[in-house]
């Protein structure tokens, strides 16, 4: 709309109103320019309509610098990376193997343990192990042979390992152990992960099961009045103790709440009685959602993204969970994960923003001591890292960020603490990651609307190789890169690699990073001394003229 100001009419009668002067016009049109530069510097950095706008103006980019430090490290568990999907879902994507097995293998690092594959969701309390029946009403997936036959042999294709989600709502607790005793029977041994009892048993209504399950069905057991945090341990414990006598050797997850961190009622209740076979507190966790009112704080947009408070709020509260889990001697698995829930919200979900969200939550989530994340993708949900549709990969930019995530771990990876010297207004996520034998991978992630120029001080001598990951901006759908190369539909990289060197200075490494992009560096580290490695390029943070963080943690945390 315009907002051009209003025009004097010729054709009016009575005098004209006085003429500024030719100075003053161009003092009055110099302020005016002078305003007009300012605010569209300012809002170069600012999201319109959650997302950042292209700056006007070109402005420098911000130095900061990076200093690796000694200490402990936290390791990254074999296997953190995983997917998780719907029951109905597995057979859809199992369409084209081959095409599959690519998409999937790109969340595997070099000397990864095998994929953890996640099955249940939404449809684990609509599924049934039962034969195929005509009675059925539409709300019921049933699990039948074929259904098992064809999931037993993409798990063995993919030499990966299962965590199955068991009927809490609408199934009884024998008929869940058929279902167990079958699964245990079809997958390849040692392939059964878990058994993770029930689904955000957090976000149960009587009042929607009821409309849902409106035509009863023969096998379905009496709907639940209500879940609370003690009937879920109770019930738990029925299903633990069935579940022992078939499978005594696979792990049980739960609560596999929704919202584990606003209400830990749901897993103390569950730590509060001992439980034969419990391993792993699972939760999930979507910091926003597409059902949410617009306005909302949990309403989904590309700056809130990549502010990155919610991964710094989740990363104190997953950290207190982890604890409590482990003071019971068990651990906590994030079984679903992803940006936004409720399928995703297209102009975010499929967005390059996700792309530089997901590697910076997921290595906060490890930095919390969290075992693993599935990441949870639908057919045809635009939050999914990826579709196949008639036998090729339409891969998403969420995709290129889990893979970016994946190379940067390695044999035996451990988080390394890092220092953080940033210039006022820098937006810079580090992360470090020693791998063996000795490699180390720095992940920097610009997700602000300003360039950084970054300097290193590794405890290395020798070369580095910078693999970036670029796209024309943060709303982009299209037109990502990793190295260099894009995703072609057979689920193979397309094009030449490019990976850039970067030598070292006198002062460590120097290297740009373009706003809203993120680089891999990697290098091979210096033998550690006795008394410990020499720094190369010793920072002085008071010099830095910025503010210190401890990188390695998430903005605001």
């Amino acid at each position: 709309m315009s907002h051009d100001p209003p025009r004097t009419d010729p054709s009016r009668s009575g005098p004209s109103p006085p003429r500024p002067s030719r100075l003053r016009r161009g003092r009055v049109a110099a302020a005016l320019l002078a305003l007009a530069l300012s605010a569209l510097v300012v809002l170069a950095g600012l999201p319109s309509r959650g997302a950042p706008r292209a700056a006007a103006r070109a402005v420098p980019p911000a130095l900061a610098r990076v200093q690796v430090l000694g200490g402990q490290p936290v390791a990254v568990p074999r296997s953190f990376l995983g997917v998780s999907t719907e029951y109905w879902a597995l057979p859809v994507f199992d369409r084209s193997p081959a095409v599959l097995a690519r998409a999937l293998g790109l969340l595997r690092g070099p000397g990864e343990g095998p994929l953890i594959l996640r099955v249940g969701g939404d449809s684990a309390d609509h599924s049934f192990w039962a034969r195929p029946s005509r009675g059925a009403p539409r709300w019921v997936y049933l699990l039948g042979p074929r259904w098992l036959r064809g999931a037993a042999a993409l798990v063995r294709r993919l030499g990966a390992r299962v965590i199955l989600d068991l009927n809490l709502v609408t199934d009884t607790p024998v008929q869940a152990l058929a279902w167990a005793r079958a699964a245990l029977a079809a997958f390849p041994r040692g392939s059964l992960a878990g058994f993770e009892v029930g689904n955000e048993p957090d976000l149960y209504q009587r009042r929607y099961w009821l409309a849902a399950a409106a035509r009863r069905w023969r096998y379905a057991a009496p709907l639940p009045l209500g879940l609370t945090p003690a009937g879920y341990a109770r019930s738990f414990g029925v299903y633990s103790r069935l579940l022992a006598r078939a499978a005594p050797d696979v792990p049980l997850l739960g609560p596999a709440v929704a919202h584990p961190i606003a209400d830990s009622s749901w897993v103390t209740g569950l730590l509060g009685a001992p439980h034969p076979g419990l391993r792993v507190i699972s939760g999930h966790w979507y910091p926003y959602s597409a059902c949410a009112r617009p306005g909302a704080a949990s309403a989904p947009t590309i700056g809130r993204l990549l502010a990155g408070g919610a991964i710094a709020r989740f990363a104190r509260g997953i950290g207190r969970l982890v604890r409590l889990a482990h003071r019971s001697g068990l651990a906590l698995r994030l079984t679903e994960l992803n940006s936004v829930t409720c399928g995703g919200r297209p102009g975010v979900s499929n967005t390059f923003a996700t792309a530089l969200w997901m590697p910076d939550a997921l290595f906060a989530a490890a930095r919390a001591g969290v075992q693993g994340a599935n990441v949870h993708m639908r057919v045809r949900a635009v939050n999914a890292p990826f579709e196949i549709r008639s036998g090729r990969l339409v891969a998403r930019p969420l995709l290129y960020g889990l893979a970016l995530f994946a190379r940067a771990l390695g044999p035996g990876a451990r988080l390394a603490r890092v220092r953080l010297s940033e210039a006022p207004g820098t937006r810079l996520d580090v992360w470090a990651v020693r791998v063996r034998p000795r490699l180390m991978h720095v992940l920097l992630i610009d997700p602000g609307a300003r360039a950084a120029d970054v300097r290193l001080a590794l405890p290395a001598a020798g070369p580095a190789s910078v693999q970036r990951l670029l796209a024309p901006s943060p709303r982009s759908t299209a037109g990502v890169t990793l190295a260099g190369q894009r995703l072609g539909p057979d689920g193979r990289w397309w094009g030449a690699p490019r990976v850039a060197i970067a030598r070292r200075g006198p002062r460590g490494y120097l290297l740009s990073v373009p706003r809203f992009s993120a680089a891999l560096v990697s290098v091979a580290l210096l033998p550690s001394p006795r008394h410990g490695p020499r720094l190369a390029g010793r920072l002085h943070p008071r010099r830095a003229g910025g503010r210190l963080r401890a990188a390695g943690s998430p903005r605001g945390a």
